[in-house]
């Protein structure tokens, strides 16, 4: 009888464990989710105001909601951060043949479609020391979805400095470069080789299909 009673108090902890596991996981879904949906409707706001929008007049007038894939949480990953304090600032290509100083911050490995992938992540030198900007994190990718579903000169994500080695990488966030709009007075970053990923992400923004 002690056996059976001792039997019972394990199973019945083991449910309750598994239901709270299960409605934290759920509620960490519904937050991700959320916290995208919102992500995107600021950016669709922005498109749309004429004082902040990147897009050319053209554009701004056919203009009815950014085109993004579903939003898929196998996109969203946790990498494995190694940081590089050594690194010495370089220039960084810029599509109208200008450049940009950055720093390599580190080197984040993750799994992503079954394939381990490897990514720098990159420090603005120019916005280092602004208190407002000193823990954003620059991530410029190209990957095999580009010039098919996705802006051929590759895509950004702008992160933030983790407390430890874990950092999240949100692909569901992925943005195109502005100079993808047809607006001549931006001139982008091109994403280093070391960025090019050999697989495809299709999560974040589509391909601009846009008027110039």
């Amino acid at each position: 009888m002690r056996y059976l009673y001792f039997i019972l108090m394990v199973l019945t902890s083991l449910i309750f464990n598994a239901m709270d596991d299960s409605a934290f996981a759920q509620s960490s879904k519904k937050e991700i989710i959320t916290d995208n949906v919102n992500y995107r409707a600021d950016m669709n706001k922005e498109f749309a105001d004429s004082a902040e929008t990147p897009l050319t007049k053209a554009g701004l007038k056919a203009f009815k909601e950014i085109a993004f894939f579903k939003i898929k949480l196998k996109y969203r990953v946790v990498a494995k951060l190694v940081l590089t304090p050594n690194e010495v600032p370089f220039e960084m290509l810029r599509s109208k043949g200008n450049t940009g100083t950055y720093r390599k911050y580190g080197e984040a490995t993750f799994t992503l479609n079954g394939k381990v992938c490897k990514v720098n992540v990159y420090q603005y030198m120019k916005l280092i020391n602004d208190a407002q900007y000193k823990d954003d994190l620059f991530l410029p990718f190209k990957d095999l979805s580009n010039g098919k579903k996705t802006y051929g000169g590759g895509r950004f994500l702008e992160l933030k400095i983790p407390a430890g080695d874990d950092l999240i990488i949100d692909f569901n966030k992925a943005f195109n470069p502005l100079c993808c709009y047809h607006n001549p007075k931006y001139s982008c970053p091109i994403p280093p080789a070391e960025n090019h990923l050999g697989v495809e992400i299709l999560a974040g923004e589509k391909m601009y299909e846009g008027k110039e």
